[in-house]
């Protein structure tokens, strides 16, 4: 999709928006797939960010936490913080008026961060949150 609009995106000096996740710094073992689909899409965005930092074209990377919808029903349930999704949309507008071009509202930045800090501390934390959504058999 950015390739196809490439030409207008640079001649209007627009702005990209990618929304990957939390997830992107520290998986979910009961989701590693959708975990995976969200690392690859933060690779992604840092890199078209190299690409076009010469053109003028803004490239933000939205990583929200968990989020209260009908999907996160069980996360919440399995003790996984979430955030309703006006705190999202307030906390996301916050940091685009900011300048950020990596937004990460609510539980996103500490989970970035204790990736860095503990990986193995809050890896075995998210699992131990997240065991009893496994299927049976599978964990």
């Amino acid at each position: 999709m950015n390739s196809a609009f490439i030409g207008l995106l640079t001649a209007n000096k627009g702005t990209v928006i990618n929304v990957s996740s939390a997830l992107a710094f520290v998986p979910v073992p009961s989701s590693p797939i959708y975990s995976a689909s969200k690392a690859a899409i933060h690779s992604y965005t840092q890199s078209l960010r190299f690409q076009l930092e010469d053109t003028g074209v803004d490239v933000i990377e939205l990583m929200p936490p968990g989020v209260k919808t009908d999907m996160t029903t069980e996360m919440a349930e399995g003790g996984i913080t979430v955030i309703t999704t006006d705190e999202l949309v307030k906390q996301s507008f916050a940091s685009l008026e900011a300048g950020a071009l990596e937004i990460r509202p609510g539980q996103a930045k500490q989970l970035a961060f204790m990736r860095r800090l503990a990986p193995n501390f809050i890896n075995r934390q998210l699992w131990n949150a997240s065991k009893k959504l496994v299927p049976v058999g599978v964990a």
